[in-house]
């Protein structure tokens, strides 16, 4: 192998060689650039300052192949007496050579400019120009004018007299080129091919197009403010909006008036109206998206919408916007700070009828104190669910206090002179810090104005309210209305507190702002970082709603514990409702199904004792009983329970001021037995004294005392008036089977009666102890919970810091019981067909009890009721058993209850009796 071929390849010294495969390029012309043909002796060029002959005889050029360089002269040799050592004479001061510039001017005052024709040309005339549009709008006219046939030139307007109209146009002015005509609502022009000169016809009519649209924008926002201020019945959202635009028009008007006078072309025009122009447009969409709304809350709650649509849009637009949203929302504002308590209420017009978020409710079968509910579609739209059901809990609560307590600094902060930060929008982060702060000295405040009173006695207490008022009393304790007056008139004639220069406009400011150029709306650092506008009013209202809230809790939940007794109401409804004390179920059972009684009913030459009577149930024929019936057997039982129970020896022990007892027989909440308002097909069911719905029309009725209906309310007494139903109807199939003969001739009956009895007792068993008690327990230790931080709150001698909860805490933890316990019965609504199977055993049951009598005729014999019992109580098993832990089972609407069918399962076949058994 060669080798030249063969070597090193990262070897260095090779590096000069060319490549092998490298052309020469002397071989090839490059198709890119020819080669230059250079012929210096022919050139000549033909310029008035160029050389007349030949290059190579002005340059004078060696010949390139002949020249050669020859020796160099020799220099002369320097004269010694030129050379000195001696120091130089001093150099004479130099000239200025910048004052010379500046005094000779401009270097160039004598150079003549020339164009590149000209240059070339020394003979070249400039000819005009050939735009047309260099030569002027005369020009321009006269070509469109020659061009008439093709295209429409139009006819020219003069430049000032269009200028103002167009000026006018923009403000919803009427004027000499444009008016307008009702019927179109709109503006027209007077000339309608009318153009500037210098124009064409196309550009003219979209600038005029754009004025019109800007003029009826205008003018329907100025109808809109006319027709709001003169209508008898506009919502005081609509004046305020009103209010806004009108303001907005007027700050318009003045701006640009200003430079009406600096205004010379229509660019100019057109610039200075661009931005009221965008502005005009969005007012007047959102003027036409609230046209429909009725209330307060509605509109601003659509402002609210437009807003949240243009918060990605241009800034001076979100700033109005934000802006307008804070002036329209003022009336809802102010709606809801009085229902919170920092604002004083307008005592003209109760609250629930001014057509906001809170209404009455109206319950014709429970009388008792007025209970206010919520409407959460009536409240505004920028108001959370959260928020919204925390204003309408802490006023609900305030309600109370300013009824019940009227002297309490919660219900009247102007006597304790606290000072409540209003309720505002506010749209920058400063702006929001600085509400925080607020509201947090609001709340130091308040708290220190409620525990000194709560530390004052009755007496000081009552002193100090007097004193707050004492300067409006005259000497005989009695209203000084003439000092008041002479107050009042002073005050009227003297000058006033506020200065009219602080009176200033908003959003004739903002909009002021918006319209100079040379203003810099984003330099703030609210408007340069600001939060998103759907969590705005979270941020602004939560500091302050937080701290009243805080506040009224720990308020209300004091005087409810210690004041109104809330624990002994509570176990009120477990004792008797609930079946909860067993001295009132075993007399109510006797008084209601003991045939040894006395009869209460009136029988003809025979004299009722009154004492120790009953009704008898199950062995009479005669049914419903009379009232007076009821009243004679059921009289003194719930009296003569509650006052032999621990419940009541408690609150004698823990309490020394005088309860409910036996001087006056009134029971807490006026708890007495009633007669239950049922439709006619309920009662004909109750016509039969053997039937299982013989006992629907009794029922307890409980008002409970003010205020305690914030937490024992209406729908929590339905709740307890259903369980109560079918607790009587399960204290009666108790009483039953406890009753029935243990000694029979046939074995069906013998099985019958240990099987019913086994249900019955196991069923009972579940309901008291795991279907009430468990459920109960829970609600009971919550509540023993908060009591015991309100205990450690007072001992730290602290309000609002260990118990946030408030009154609705309360009542949604007891209505949460009470659904827990109804879902545990079997009472829910998705639970009515296993009821109606119960239901249907039940029924077995006393039918059989039924057939002992024998003054009453049964045909169904005592087998075939028996093989239905056992049948229908093993598909009442399969249903537990498909129940115990199925997915989804117990969890509602809202709800999770725990399945507790597998504790009733084990209960009815702890011995697999039914399992194994036939039937």
């Amino acid at each position: 192998m060669d080798d030249e071929a063969v070597h090193d390849v990262f070897s260095t010294n090779r590096l000069w060689k060319s490549s092998a495969l490298l052309e020469d390029p002397a071989t090839y012309e490059s198709s890119l650039f020819a080669p230059i043909q250079l012929d210096v002796p022919a050139i000549k060029l033909d310029h008035p300052y160029a050389p007349n002959k030949p290059l190579n005889q002005e340059l004078r050029l060696p010949d390139l192949e002949s020249f050669e360089f020859g020796p160099l002269p020799e220099l002369e040799s320097f004269d010694d007496s030129s050379l000195s050592l001696e120091t130089p004479a001093p150099v004479q001061k130099e000239e200025d050579l910048w004052q010379i510039a500046l005094d000779l001017g401009s270097a160039k005052k004598d150079v003549n400019f020339f164009t590149w024709e000209a240059f070339e040309n020394p003979e070249h005339v400039e000819r005009s120009t050939s735009y047309i549009t260099d030569s002027g709008p005369a020009a321009f006219d006269a070509a469109l004018a020659q061009d008439a046939d093709n295209v429409a030139a139009g006819r020219v307007v003069k430049g000032n007299v269009l200028l103002e109209s167009l000026w006018n146009l923009g403000l919803g002015r009427s004027s000499i080129l444009f008016s307008f005509n009702p019927k179109s609502r709109s503006f027209e022009p007077a000339i309608s091919d009318g153009r500037p000169s210098g124009v064409g016809p196309q550009t003219a009519q979209s600038i005029t197009t754009q004025f019109i649209h800007t003029g009826n924008a205008f003018l329907h926002l100025r109808f809109f403010v006319e027709r709001t201020f003169a209508a008898a019945d506009a919502i005081p959202a609509r004046v305020a909006l009103a209010t806004t635009v009108s303001s907005l028009l007027s700050t318009f008007e003045e701006a640009l008036g200003r430079h009406a006078s600096n205004i010379r072309s229509l660019l100019q025009l057109q610039r200075l109206f661009t931005k009221p122009r965008e502005i005009l447009r969005h007012v007047a969409r959102t003027v036409d998206a609230v046209t429909h709304a009725n209330t307060n809350e509605e509109l601003s709650s659509l402002i609210h919408h437009r807003l949240l649509e243009t918060e990605e849009g241009d800034g001076y637009i979100r700033l109005l916007s934000c802006q307008i949203l804070r002036q329209v929302a003022q009336p809802s504002m102010h709606l809801l700070s009085e229902w919170i308590g920092i604002r004083q209420d307008h005592e003209t017009v109760p609250f629930a009828e001014r057509g906001g978020f809170v209404a009455v409710s109206d319950n014709s079968e429970q009388p008792g104190p007025t209970e206010y509910i919520y409407r959460p579609e009536l409240m505004p739209g920028f108001v959370g669910p959260e928020d919204g059901n925390l204003i309408f809990d802490t006023g609900n609560s305030l309600r109370f206090l300013k009824h019940h307590h009227p002297e309490h600094p919660l219900a009247s902060l102007h006597k304790f002179a606290v000072e409540p930060p209003p309720l505002e929008w506010k749209f920058g982060w400063q702006d929001i810090e600085s509400i925080s702060i607020k509201a947090k000295a609001y709340e130091d405040d308040l708290r220190k104005a409620i525990l000194e009173f709560s530390s004052r006695p009755s007496s000081a207490k009552l002193e100090k309210m007097i004193a707050k008022d004492a300067s409006l009393l005259g000497t005989n304790g009695t209203p000084d209305l003439d000092k008041y007056i002479q107050e009042s008139i002073q005050s009227l004639d003297g000058p006033p507190k506020q200065p009219l220069s602080n009176l200033l406009d908003e959003v004739g400011l903002l909009t002021k702002q918006i319209l100079d150029d040379e203003s810099e709306l984003g330099s703030s650092d609210s408007n340069n970082f600001a939060p998103p506008i759907s969590i705005t009013s979270a941020l602004s209202f939560g500091p302050l709603l937080l701290a009243q809230a805080k506040l009224v809790n720990a308020t209300t939940l004091r005087l409810f514990f210690r004041s109104h007794q809330l624990r002994l109401h509570l176990a009120i409804q477990r004792q008797y409702q609930l079946f909860g004390d067993g001295v009132f179920s075993s007399i109510l059972a006797s008084a209601l199904f003991d045939p040894d009684r006395e009869s209460a009913e009136r029988h003809k030459g025979q004299m009722r004792s009154g004492v120790h009577m009953g009704l008898q149930l199950g062995s009479r024929e005669n049914w419903p009983p009379a009232s007076s019936e009821l009243r004679l057997a059921l009289m003194g039982i719930l009296i003569e329970s509650y006052h032999s129970s621990a419940l009541f020896h408690s609150t004698q022990k823990d309490s020394p001021a005088p309860t409910p007892g036996r001087d006056n027989n009134e029971l807490p909440g006026h708890l007495n037995f009633a007669v239950r308002q049922l439709d006619e097909s309920s009662m004909e069911k109750i016509m039969d004294p053997y039937g299982l719905y013989a006992l629907d029309f009794l029922r307890l009725q409980y008002v409970p005392p003010s205020p305690l209906n914030l937490v024992i309310t209406s729908v929590a007494l339905e709740k307890y008036d259903y369980i109560f139903r079918f607790l009587l109807r399960l204290l009666r199939m108790i009483f039953v089977v406890a009753h029935l003969p243990r000694q029979y001739s046939d074995s069906e009956s013998r099985l019958f009666r240990t099987e019913a009895y086994h249900f019955v007792t196991a069923l009972s068993t579940y309901i008291f102890q795991t279907g009430i008690a468990e459920h109960w327990d829970v609600f009971q230790t919550y509540v023993t919970t908060i009591e015991r931080r309100l205990a450690e709150e007072d001992a730290a001698n602290e309000l609002g810091t260990r118990v946030t909860e408030g009154l609705a805490a309360i009542r949604d933890a007891h209505e949460k019981c009470l659904d827990s316990i109804l879902f545990s019965l079997l009472l829910r609504r998705r639970q009515r067909k296993i009821m109606a199977l119960i239901e249907e055993i039940f029924e077995l049951i006393l039918l059989f009890a039924k057939k002992q009598n024998p003054e009453t005729k049964v045909e169904e014999s005592v087998k075939d009721m028996y093989l239905k019992l056992r049948g229908k109580i093993k598909v009442f098993l399969n249903v537990c058993r498909q129940l115990m832990g199925k997915k989804g089972y117990g969890k509602g609407k809202g709800t999770a209850e725990e399945d507790t069918m597998d504790r009733l399962g084990v209960l009815l076949e702890m011995n697999t009796y039914f399992s194994k058994g036939a039937i």
